[in-house]
């Protein structure tokens, strides 16, 4: 194909404006991504103006700041782009972190191209029609990296921290016990575990609850015998600083979408718990100091989370440590 390549380090003002031309990125994403204002990226990013003398001229700080902002530095060993006037999406990055990026032929972690760019973790992802459920069983991720896809779209997943873990260990103890106490026939499974949530053709979404619980009445199969699709009815999520969009947003909407009955996402940061209810449309506000009821059982089982608090309190040291 014809192309302009470029071997240097970093992009130029001109090849940034004319990747976000293509790639359609905002202004917004770009001021968040970089540190630079707002009002400076318009100006940089602007239509341009008539008069080159007038035209803006970045300091090199900057111009670092932007490059980081379009996931540059230290990770591409090159850039290919059409021309300009070429409206044919003849354009790739060469990848020099293979852990970061790959190619379109192989689907692995995080494909770059022509699409939308999304925050996943601390490097953009861009995709570009989407992931599809047969992609995500493809990808060859870095051994122990753990990723999540909604929507199609590739979301990183930071390692859980000490509280997050001990949240988790405690809630999953605690609900084993009291289904096994009421002879329940479900099963509380915990991350990493695939939960998928759309099962059509084209971009999927496939996550790993904290916590979901699943029951025998939950198990369906067909004539063969062969496991029909299925979504848990109750998820809970613990909010970490990484994941407080997606949880509270994205993943809100989707598990609401997806027939999830009931969502509890516990913000220990704030020692909050709120509790969605999707068949009641209800959304209640729970504090570490109070009681709160499972409504897929109807109010049988109580977690109590006073007892949580107590129990992050003993191990502190352990947990801090």
């Amino acid at each position: 194909m014809s192309g302009k390549v470029f071997k240097t380090k970093m992009l130029t003002l001109d090849e940034m404006k004319l990747i976000r031309k293509r790639l359609n990125i905002s202004y917004e994403e770009i001021a968040k991504k970089s540190g630079v204002s707002i009002s400076s990226v318009q100006k940089i990013f602007g239509s341009g103006n008539s008069d080159k003398t007038k035209a803006p001229n970045p300091r090199h700080s900057t111009i670092v700041k932007l490059n980081q902002a379009f996931g540059i530095l230290e990770q591409f060993h090159g850039l290919v782009l059409g021309d300009d006037d070429d409206e044919s999406d003849n354009y790739h990055y060469n990848i020099k972190t293979p852990q970061y990026m790959v190619s379109d032929v192989k689907p692995s972690y995080n494909l770059y191209g022509k699409g939308k760019i999304v925050a996943g973790g601390s490097t953009p992802v861009f995709t570009n029609s989407g992931y599809t459920y047969e992609d995500y069983l493809a990808l060859d991720l870095p051994e122990g990296k753990q990723v999540e896809i909604i929507d199609g779209v590739i979301y990183d997943m930071a390692a859980p921290s000490p509280t997050h873990q001990a949240i988790l260990g405690y809630l999953s103890s605690y609900l084993s016990n009291e289904l096994r106490k009421r002879k329940r026939k479900c099963l509380v499974f915990f991350a990493p575990f695939d939960v998928r949530l759309d099962f059509s053709d084209g971009p999927t979404t496939v996550v790993q609850p904290d916590i979901f619980i699943k029951c025998s009445q939950d198990q369906r199969t067909d004539e063969k015998g062969e496991e029909l699709p299925w979504v848990p009815r109750f998820v809970i999520e613990v909010v970490s600083p990484s994941s407080r969009n997606k949880d509270m947003f994205i993943k809100n909407k989707k598990y609401n979408e997806s027939g999830v009955v009931e969502y509890w996402l516990i913000d220990d940061e704030n020692k909050q718990v709120l509790k969605y209810n999707y068949i009641k449309s209800s959304t209640e506000l729970f504090t570490y100091d109070d009681k709160i009821k499972m409504d897929i059982f109807d109010g049988d089982i109580v977690v109590d989370m006073k007892e949580l608090k107590e129990h992050l309190e003993f191990y502190a040291d352990i947990i801090g440590s």
